[in-house]
């Protein structure tokens, strides 16, 4: 059968045959270093992810540790004794007291409304949501109030627990994260704007 063969031919043919071992092992090698890449992305992933799950808990931590001593009274405490427009009260106020004062009962209402529970933020606790960790509590507006400028500052201050102008926050606070805020313009006396603020706030709290 060889014998057919010409010469020239057989010995390609022996080259060819010489080669596949070697092809085969280039094919192996490639193969197994592309299993060995896609093993080296899978691996490089988990640790990603491992490594954003232990950011995520040492973030989960701090933020236990930090709000770990507030106050569950916190709102009734710094937010709902809060008093507003003051520049407004005292000038009321002054006008009251002044012995050529006219008798007028709008004044008068207009100043027991900003000095009253009418004009004070009274929040009404809503739904409690339990977690693992921590429990979520609604707290909702039972009215809205009127506010100016300053007020907004104070309020946002004792809210996010930063310093806002010359305000700043109360201890012992716990998470608070505001849902809703509503601030629509009222009327521009003669020093400042009025603003009838409506909100509402999640309180977290750590178990």
């Amino acid at each position: 059968m060889f014998n057919t063969i010409p010469f020239s031919r057989f010995i390609v043919y022996l080259l060819c045959l010489g080669a596949l071992p070697l092809i085969l092992v280039v094919f192996l090698f490639f193969s197994q270093k592309n299993e060995l890449e896609e093993f080296q992305e899978s691996l490089e992933v988990l640790q990603h992810q491992a490594l954003i799950k232990e950011k995520k808990q040492a973030l989960n931590m701090a933020v236990r540790q930090h709000f770990r001593d507030a106050d569950h009274f916190y709102i009734d405490k710094h937010l709902e004794t809060l008093v507003f427009l003051e520049p407004e009260i005292e000038q009321l106020q002054k006008i009251v007291l002044d012995k050529n004062f006219a008798d007028d009962d709008r004044i008068k209402k207009r100043l027991e409304l900003l000095t009253g529970q009418g004009n004070a933020l009274v929040f009404t606790e809503g739904v409690v949501q339990s977690f693992p960790l921590f429990q979520e509590t609604s707290e909702t507006l039972v009215h809205p109030v009127e506010v100016n400028g300053a007020d907004i500052k104070k309020i946002l201050a004792r809210i996010e627990g930063v310093k806002i102008g010359e305000y700043g926050p109360s201890p012992y606070r716990p998470q608070l994260v505001i849902s809703e805020f509503k601030l629509d313009k009222k009327k521009i006396n003669d020093k400042n704007e009025v603003y009838l603020l409506n909100l509402k706030l999640i309180k977290r709290e750590f178990l």
